[in-house]
Formats: C-alpha cells, sequence, structure tokens
C-alpha cells in the first residue's frame, strides 16, 4: 500500500503539472482526472464549496431514501465505530442528506465542508468516489492521492451508487476513512449496503402496490396497524406458519412474536430489527424463523410495522450453499476393478435408497468420506446438505455446541444472536459423523437420542427442534472392542449400525494399485501442464509389493512425490529403502506368522507403536500423530491410558 501512496503522489503531481496521465493509473481514475482539469477544478482546494439553497426541501425530497438507508447505516456504523469510518448517503444529483460517524472522523468532516446539503460532484470537488460513482453510475474506490483534490489526499473512500426498483438511480452510499486503512472489503460493504437500500425501498414501494404485488414476495409478510392489529398477511406467511387467513387475521401480535416490544420499537425513530432469529407460537406450536421488522413510521407517525420472515431451515439451505456444504464425490467417482470393492459399493447404494442410519468402519486412508458422499449424492436427499464433522478434532467442551447449537447467552463468549450446530445446518441432507469413535460418553447418549426421535436441543435452550437429519458415522475402530472397554455405547452402536460398511485395505485390492497409479498421473499431469510423466510397468510392480499401512492416502503420497522428482518417466521409487523395509517387513511377519507365534494382545502392539513412533519423531506430538495416522486427541488419550512417557 505505501508504495502505491507513493506512486499515485507522484502521478498526481505529473499530472497537475503537464496534463500528462502516467499509463499505470487506474483507467477510471485517470479519465475522472481529466474532465477535471477541462471543468478547471482547482486541485490545491478538494473542499465542499456549493451547498443547496433549501436544505429542509432537500430532505423532504428524499424523505423514503433517507429512512430506508439510515436504519442500514446504522447497522454499518455499529460493526465499524472507533475504526476512523464515516457513512454518507446522497441524492442522485450529489447533494449530501445523511452522515453519520466518530468524533474524531467527524472533524476532519467539518474541514473538508463533507457536510449534509453540500455538493460532491466531480466538477465541483473534483475526483472522489461520491462524485466518481454517480458519474459512472458504478461502484467506486478512491484512495490517497487518487482524489483531485490535495485536501482529500489523506482520505480513502468508497462509495455505490443506488437504484430504484426501475434501476433509475436515486442517490450514493459512502463510507470514508484513513487513507491507511484502505481496503477492498469497504467497497464490498458499501456495495452490499447499496443493495440493501434498494431491496428495502422497493419494499416500501411494494406496500403502496400491495394489493397488487403481495403474494409475489418470497418471504413471509405481515402488516399490522399501530393498535396491533394484522391488516395483510401474503400466502407464502400462511404456508410458513400453517394456518388460514382467517386464523392469521384474528392473531394477536404480541402474542405469537412474544417477547419483542413493539411499542417501544415504535417509539424510536428509525429503528427496525433485521435478521433475527425467533419463534412465532401458533396453536402451541414454535415455528423458528429469521424475521426482520420495520416499523411504518412516516413524519413521526407510528402507522404499524412490516413483518418479513423465512424459515430457519431456508435459511440454513443459503448458508449451506455459500459455506460448502455439498458432497462432490459419487460412486462413479471410485477407482475400482476389485470384486470385492464392487460388492461394497453395490451393498451401499442399497444403503443409500434405504435412508436408514449407517456405519462405515475401516482404516484410515481407505476412502471413507468418498463412500459417504456418494451415498449422499446417490440417495433421495442429494439436493440436502452434506455436512461433514471431524469429531476428534473438536475440543470435548465444544462438542455439544458445535453439534447441536446453542442459544443466546448460552454460556460466556457465546454469540448473542445464538449459533445453529451442524444437525441444524444437516436438516433435510446428511450429517458424516468421521471419527465417531471419539465422541465423549455423554454427547454419545445425547446423539443417540437424536437417533431416536429426530430431535436436537441446543445448548442453553429448553425447546426441542424436530430435524429430519440422516447420519454416517465413520470410524478406524473396531467399535465392538470398545464397547467391551466402555468407550462406546452399545445401544448407540446398534442404533447407528443399521447399515454398517467395511472399507477394503489397499493391500487387500492389490489389483486396483494399477488404475489409481494412473489415476494419480493423469491428474497432475492435467494439474502441471508445463511437464508430461509416464510410467514404467517397473514402478507399478514394486508398488504392488508394499504392504500400504497408509492404504489410498499413503499410495497418492508416494506417487505424487515420485512425480515431482521425475523429469520425464517414473521408473522407480525414489524411497526405495523406504519401500524395501516394509516388503521385508512384511515377509518377515508373514515367515513368523507360519510358525504360529503366541499371539501379543493388541494393547501391547498399540503401546509399542506409539511409544516407537515417540521416539522416532523425537517428542514432536504432531508429527507422531500424522506418523501414526490418528488424532492428536485421539494420541493424548492413549499416552494417558498407557502412561507413555513423552520426554523419552
Amino acid at each position: 500500500m505505501e508504495n502505491y501512496m507513493n506512486f499515485i503522489e507522484k502521478a498526481w503531481r505529473k499530472f497537475i503539472i503537464t496534463g500528462e496521465v502516467d499509463a499505470n493509473v487506474r483507467s477510471e481514475i485517470a479519465e475522472s482526472w481529466v474532465r477535471c482539469k477541462k471543468c478547471n477544478v482547482d486541485p490545491y482546494n478538494g473542499k465542499g464549496n456549493v451547498k443547496h439553497s433549501d436544505i429542509d426541501k432537500l430532505i423532504k425530497n428524499n424523505i423514503e431514501l433517507i429512512s430506508v438507508a439510515r436504519p442500514i447505516m446504522e447497522s454499518i456504523y455499529s460493526r465499524v465505530s472507533g475504526s476512523g469510518f464515516a457513512l454518507f448517503l446522497s441524492d442522485k444529483d450529489g447533494y449530501l442528506l445523511e452522515i453519520i460517524g466518530d468524533k474524531d472522523i467527524m472533524e476532519r468532516v467539518n474541514e473538508l465542508n463533507f457536510l449534509k446539503g453540500e455538493l460532491w460532484t466531480e466538477n465541483i470537488v473534483g475526483t472522489n468516489a461520491i462524485g466518481t460513482a454517480l458519474y459512472l453510475n458504478k461502484p467506486v474506490q478512491t484512495i490517497g492521492a487518487e482524489h483531485y483534490g490535495i485536501n482529500q489526499h489523506t482520505w480513502t473512500c468508497s462509495a455505490s451508487p443506488i437504484h430504484d426498483e426501475d434501476g433509475n438511480l436515486i442517490g450514493c452510499i459512502n463510507m470514508s476513512g484513513n487513507y491507511y486503512n484502505a481496503h477492498s472489503h469497504t467497497m464490498g460493504i458499501v456495495t452490499a449496503a447499496a443493495q440493501s437500500i434498494q431491496k428495502q425501498m422497493a419494499l416500501t414501494i411494494s406496500y403502496k402496490l400491495l394489493n397488487v404485488t403481495f403474494d409475489s414476495i418470497s418471504d413471509g409478510m405481515i402488516v399490522f396497524n399501530e393498535n396491533m392489529k394484522v391488516k395483510r398477511v401474503n400466502g407464502r406467511a400462511l404456508d410458513i406458519l400453517n394456518i388460514s387467513l382467517e386464523e392469521a387475521m384474528e392473531m394477536d401480535v404480541d402474542k405469537f412474536l412474544n417477547g419483542i416490544h413493539f411499542h417501544k420499537l415504535f417509539k424510536e425513530q428509525n429503528k427496525s430489527l433485521n435478521n433475527i432469529e425467533w419463534d412465532f407460537c401458533i396453536k402451541n406450536r414454535l415455528v423458528k424463523c429469521v424475521i426482520n421488522v420495520v416499523p411504518l413510521n412516516v413524519n413521526g407517525k407510528n402507522n404499524g410495522a412490516v413483518i418479513t420472515f423465512a424459515e430457519v431451515r431456508r435459511v440454513h439451505k443459503l448458508v449451506n450453499k455459500f459455506a460448502g456444504y455439498k458432497a462432490q464425490y459419487k460412486f462413479d467417482d471410485i477407482m475400482t476393478s476389485n470384486k470385492e470393492m464392487k460388492k461394497m459399493i453395490t451393498f451401499a447404494k442399497k444403503a443409500a435408497i434405504s435412508d436408514c442410519n449407517i456405519l462405515i468402519q475401516g482404516e484410515s486412508g481407505t476412502g471413507k468420506e468418498l463412500i459417504s458422499q456418494s451415498i449422499h449424492n446417490y440417495s433421495g436427499r442429494f439436493k440436502g446438505p452434506f455436512v461433514a464433522v471431524n469429531c476428534a478434532s473438536i475440543p470435548r467442551e465444544l462438542v455439544e455446541s458445535e453439534l447441536f447449537g446453542y442459544e443466546k447467552g448460552a454460556f460466556t463468549g457465546a454469540s448473542k444472536e445464538g449459533h445453529p450446530g451442524k444437525f441444524e445446518l444437516a436438516d433435510g441432507g446428511t450429517i458424516f459423523l468421521d471419527e465417531i469413535g471419539e465422541l465423549p460418553l455423554d454427547i454419545q447418549s445425547k446423539l443417540l437420542r437424536v437417533l431416536d426421535n429426530g430431535k436436537i436441543t441446543r445448548v442453553g435452550g429448553t425447546t426441542e427442534k424436530q430435524l429430519n437429519v440422516r447420519v454416517i458415522g465413520a470410524t478406524n475402530r473396531i467399535l465392538k472392542n470398545e464397547i467391551s472397554k466402555q468407550n462406546f455405547r452399545e445401544d448407540l452402536y446398534y442404533r447407528l449400525s443399521v447399515m454398517e460398511i467395511k472399507t477394503i485395505p489397499l493391500r487387500k485390492r492389490i489389483d486396483d494399485i494399477d488404475i489409481l497409479i494412473k489415476h494419480f498421473i493423469k491428474e497432475l499431469n492435467l494439474k502441471n501442464k508445463e511437464k508430461f510423466i509416464r510410467i514404467n510397468n517397473f514402478y507399478i510392480s514394486d508398488l504392488k509389493k508394499y504392504n500400504w499401512p497408509g492404504n489410498i492416502r499413503e499410495l497418492r503420497n508416494v506417487v505424487e512425490r515420485d512425480y515431482y522428482l521425475s523429469d520425464d518417466e517414473i521408473t522407480s521409487v525414489n524411497n526405495i529403502d523406504y519401500i524395501q523395509e516394509n516388503i521385508e517387513s512384511v515377509e518377515k511377519e508373514l515367515d513368523l506368522s507360519e510358525r504360529k507365534l503366541n499371539i501379543v494382545p493388541l494393547e501391547e502392539l498399540e503401546k509399542k507403536a506409539i511409544s516407537d513412533a515417540i521416539k522416532k519423531c523425537n517428542g514432536n506430538i504432531q508429527m507422531t500423530s500424522k506418523l501414526l495416522q490418528i488424532g492428536r486427541a485421539t494420541l493424548y488419550r492413549k499416552i494417558k491410558k498407557y502412561q507413555i512417557n513423552v520426554s523419552k
């Protein structure tokens, strides 16, 4: 940023002195400078110097724009307060209508005559975000010396034009502050604000034309007067609340939205409620919605309010869309020619259609999440969300709130609005609980209840929410052994494993190694277009001799490493000692097994494996967990269980 500020300052001085524009100056700024020069704007000024002749008339002519924009500006300001930014609203001609800012920034605003009623067009004050945005009719950001007037060189401004529902320019919203606080996100903020204002303006107009347009609104809408009497209800509201028009018209607003103090809200000018989760109490039912309440205060008189609302599920669906809660893989993406794998896929497809709970058991790296995503996409839930949760990665004290959500004020540090859990976000789709064997026992009992009745209760909440979620669990543990150790609930196991799928380790599907290697190389060649690597058959033969304890994940790792270490053809495994040691180890194990040695208890083997791994990694727990391919939380628990000295 500092380099750019130095460059643009030099480019500005060059233009002012010579009239020549540096080719590296943004075109929209360069063109604006040229326009300013033609208009004889004083580059050594940049302060407002033309005031509207009748400010009261100006405000009156734009009262609807101001009344809609003011709450949105206040909402934005509440988030940036103290950061050195101020918000401005102008009409379509560039006259300032509204200003909100901190005391310090307002002092600087006064110095520039950046005041209500002042005209801030290019031909008056030079290149600036408001004037240039209005001239170009598009969002504009101006930083430092990009402003034509020198008095604005310490400012950064982002502005976006505002249009009515017919696309006509009606005003502009601007966010200004110190130039060293310049950031691209301010442009996003004002653009989103302009869009919000446009939507709210459309809502105001639609109220006037309610008889024609009311039922075309996608959200539920209820209009009531100053006496809390319902006057209008659209069809979407009736559908969401599952009531008749007659029942809706007789509703007591204070009762069906219990807890919102409407009378207090009406007393505050231009006060509204935006995007809050609230329960409609309808015929002893709770309907969870996200609502907006906009009072109809005209010239200081309360005329009631408009409530718009959408079901929480619909809002969560939008959240899932942007948060990426979507399954990418399908059964067709599974590369195999192995008979057992094909049998497993056939069974998984039947399980997908059944809509039963599913348990996937198998070693790490065998594609448990790939199979779970494929099941989701093959099922009738494919249009719904797919939410994956790694149970081992969540701190124990946060597991319940992460899975089931929490209400506002449920605990110290909780969001003021509350927060939906992963189960709520998965409503209508699938939740994938990876490493489910790591769940604490108390959470297992709550999960069992969810599996039994499909209902969840948020942390700090008192009401149950009915959900429609399919649960797919996955683990690399043998859960029946965990049950005997009292680490996993037996009733949860049987409730979860209605359909049980066991993934097949790579060492038991050697015939797939050829296919997988070629697939990985093809992907890498497509990704790295500057090189094309071929595979030697001896390379594939070498890899088929390996035992692959890390399964497909390890195979991909080896192939990718050899790919980048090769020039044009992979002829051998680069880390051949590593592979040979494993081959010899496997042969030795086979030889020993033929002698029918006494079986060593699994716990002793596990303890020795962990101890050896810790020594090899010099006590580094993160490296050890990667080497053993287990989560750090699991590793710490086993270290404690076996009383292993980490400092060795």
